[in-house]
């Protein structure tokens, strides 16, 4: 083995540094290939990484070089090279699938987590190169792969391993995640395909649910085939071994095709509500699984919105009532601040408002945009519902900042994502405010909460958040008797001009906090 992997180690180096010069000998380009199947065996080296042999991962980066050196030549040349060396590249995808393979499931028991967790990273490395490998080889290369995926599923003679299948699989992933794939005529068979998948296994499952996530843009564009994959996505939800893999690709399902969902909402939220009821995921999965739904709901008229949100949240919403009314400990504490969490989440992809010129992320609006319906907006018919609970839990949690930043992060994203929707609510928000700035401990962390509400407003309901500084810094005494008017009209000024350096209106909150209480030059401003 130590032999085997030193001639290996010698052989990568000389390709990796030599390969352009070595490209070049026309006369020996015999050699060079030999050579190059010599690296061929390195990467395919029999056993599995790392419990095996460790020399196969050496080999990696040479297959990056020698491709960019190909390519690098001018288009004569290279077309001469690609001729020699395409059909090695195309053996490469076959090795390197053949590597990313699971053991039998009785060896990847007996493996150590170390050891699966340097397997996992092992199969990120293949899937890079060969997302790589694709821009030599193009749409030949997943031709490629759907013909022998095709051949392993329909072949009713000889049985087939999972492993075989989920490499192939993983394979399509590994390009589908990063490449634009919507013009492969491929993808319509493998969409087809994938439900033909004896799914036994929780690997092959999560990489099923992946390769689906990867097809989401595609998806969009194509939601005739929703219908035969969505049933896989929400059967995966209630499989709590599943559940990164399943929420995940309902997210990017429900974010990239919301306009074709409409007939599919009522059960993806009765599936997810019953997941959520059961606490099959984890506090993060549950996050992202509101996220999905608020994507879902977007799309929807607005009283089937306020009936699904009536339906989805009045549960947590009782639940928060109980716990409001308990004295504080350590355990209502961690499920106000899951709650909080969840409804933060939700608001933060429930958006109705399809602009004209772009979309939330910068891209081009959907084509089925509509324009936004008259009358209140739903998130903000639930935050004046539940505006009174959310006090009576901030006046008891006062001093603990993880609340304190769950319930700013509520306001904070509702504010980003309703714009000025949110108008509304910014009276009923700047009073709260300025009762948390004159009774909460100004820690440092608290104020930074502080401060994000306040640029949110300031960036998206600059007009309301003007008049409101105006009137809250009115009253003589506050927020601090050590406060002239003239330091309040200094602070509202800055604040008002910072629309886009939200690390500066976080220093003016810190200054102006310094100068209520008497601490500004201070040795503790200095710590502060």
């Amino acid at each position: 083995m130590e032999t085997c992997h030193g001639i290996c180690r010698i052989a990568v180096t000389l390709g990796e540094n030599h390969s352009r010069t070595l490209l070049e000998q026309v006369d020996h380009w015999q050699s060079f290939l030999a050579l190059v199947n010599m690296i061929m065996f390195c990467t395919g080296i029999p056993g599995h990484y790392p419990v095996n042999e460790t020399t196969s991962s050496l080999t990696l980066t040479f297959w990056y070089t020698l491709q960019d050196e190909i390519m690098s030549f001018e288009s004569d040349k290279q077309a001469v090279y690609l001729q020699v060396y395409r059909p090695v590249y195309f053996q490469l995808v076959d090795v390197l699938l053949h590597k990313a393979q699971f053991p039998s499931d009785h060896e990847y028991a007996s493996w150590s987590s170390d050891e699966k967790e340097q397997f996992r990273i092992y199969r990120v490395d293949i899937s890079d190169t060969l997302m790589y490998v694709y821009e030599m080889l193009g749409a030949e290369l997943l031709s490629n792969l759907y013909d022998k995926l095709g051949r392993l599923l329909t072949n009713t003679e000889q049985p087939t391993s999972w492993q075989h299948t989920e490499a192939l699989l993983y394979g399509f992933q590994s390009i589908a995640e990063t490449i634009d794939v919507n013009y492969s005529d491929v993808i319509p068979g493998l969409i087809g395909l994938i439900p033909r998948i004896s799914i036994n296994n929780v690997q092959l499952a999560d990489t099923v649910m992946f390769t689906i996530g990867a097809l989401a843009e595609w998806l969009a564009d194509h939601p005739v085939m929703l219908s035969s994959v969505l049933p896989l996505v929400l059967q995966a939800l209630g499989n709590p071994d599943l559940s990164v893999s399943s929420v995940s690709t309902l997210k990017k399902i429900c974010r990239e095709c919301k306009y074709d969902l409409p007939p599919y909402a009522t059960n993806i939220v009765a599936v997810s509500q019953e997941v959520l009821i059961k606490q099959i995921h984890k506090t993060s999965q549950c996050m992202w699984l509101m996220q999905a739904l608020g994507f879902l709901l977007s799309a929807l008229p607005v009283e089937d919105i306020l009936r699904n949100l009536h339906s989805l949240i009045t549960p947590y919403i009782q639940q928060l009532e109980k716990l409001a009314d308990e004295t504080p400990n350590p355990s209502n504490k961690l499920a106000i601040i899951h709650i909080l969490g969840l409804l933060s989440n939700l608001f933060t992809t429930l958006d109705i408002s399809k602009q004209d010129d772009e979309s939330a992320d910068g891209s081009a609006p959907p084509v089925k945009a509509t324009p936004p319906p008259p009358g209140p907006n739903p998130v903000v018919v639930v935050l004046q519902q539940v505006f009174a609970l959310i006090q009576k839990v901030l006046s008891k949690w006062l001093n603990d900042s993880q609340v304190v930043e769950a319930v700013c992060a509520i306001f904070e994203k509702s504010v980003k994502t309703l714009l000025h929707d949110f108008a509304p609510m910014v009276s009923q928000l700047s009073e709260m405010l300025g009762q948390m700035y004159s009774t909460i401990p100004q820690a440092s962390a608290l104020m930074d909460q502080f401060a994000e509400v306040l640029f949110s407003l300031n960036k998206h309901c600059f007009s309301l958040l003007a008049v409101w500084l105006k009137e809250a810094l009115q009253p003589p005494g506050f927020p601090s008797s050590r406060i002239t008017t003239e330091q309040k009209d200094n602070f509202s000024q800055q604040i008002l001009r910072e629309r886009v350096n939200k690390r500066r209106v976080k220093d003016i909150v810190k200054e102006f906090t310094l100068l209520c209480r008497g601490l500004h030059g201070t040795e503790y401003a200095a710590e502060y």
